[in-house]
């Protein structure tokens, strides 16, 4: 009876080495990159800010061009709508040369891969919207930290974009009221196999 306890023993201490490497395996990621691993979108003005839950949301791709994908959602809760793009040949997704800096765009302009663009209420619950400006600066970049393959769905391949982000946005009616809005997002996206 004893050895069969030390062997239990052993076992559950084995068990709980691989699931604590499991769990700081997700962890790194997060430490790594300074992204929370949660599918989520944050924005961050001068005014107001909000992490919007995106584990529910389903982003079925939207065809731009013969290369490209996109995706775009409105949060109900906050009225903020973002539109992200990407390649839509999965060997293209995996390319190391993806992990930098992108271009901030007009909002809804998207044309090439990894640009990101959003609107947003100047403050919470306001009508007037802020809308993002065109750029690539120190201040205006989507700034792609990860990609991670992350199986199949319906013959699509899924992956998981973790981004930071730095834009320049100004209030729809009124150019003159320019803001920085700053934050974060991770994604599930899906591409074509190849």
């Amino acid at each position: 009876m004893r050895k069969f306890y030390k062997l239990f023993l052993i076992a559950l201490s084995v068990s709980a080495v691989f699931a604590c490497q499991k769990g700081d395996d997700d962890d790194s990621s997060e430490e790594t990159t300074g992204i929370d691993n949660t599918l989520h979108l944050a924005f961050k003005t001068p005014d107001w800010e909000r992490k919007i839950d995106c584990t529910h949301l389903n982003l079925d791709p939207i065809f731009l061009d013969d290369v490209t994908y996109y995706v775009s959602a409105t949060s109900a809760s906050t009225q903020e709508t973002f539109y992200f793009s990407f390649p839509r040949d999965s060997s293209e997704m995996v390319k190391p040369s993806n992990i930098k800096k992108h271009a901030i765009v007009v909002t809804g302009a998207n044309s090439s891969a990894f640009e990101f663009s959003q609107k947003l209420p100047v403050t919470a619950g306001a009508q007037s919207k802020l809308i993002s400006e065109a750029g690539l600066s120190d201040n205006s970049y989507n700034e792609v930290v990860e990609i991670k393959y992350v199986g199949v769905s319906n013959n699509m391949a899924l992956f998981q974009v973790k981004c930071r982000y730095s834009m320049v946005m100004h209030e729809a009616l009124n150019e003159t009221n320019k803001k920085t809005v700053t934050g974060t997002f991770h994604f599930k996206v899906k591409t074509q196999r190849k």
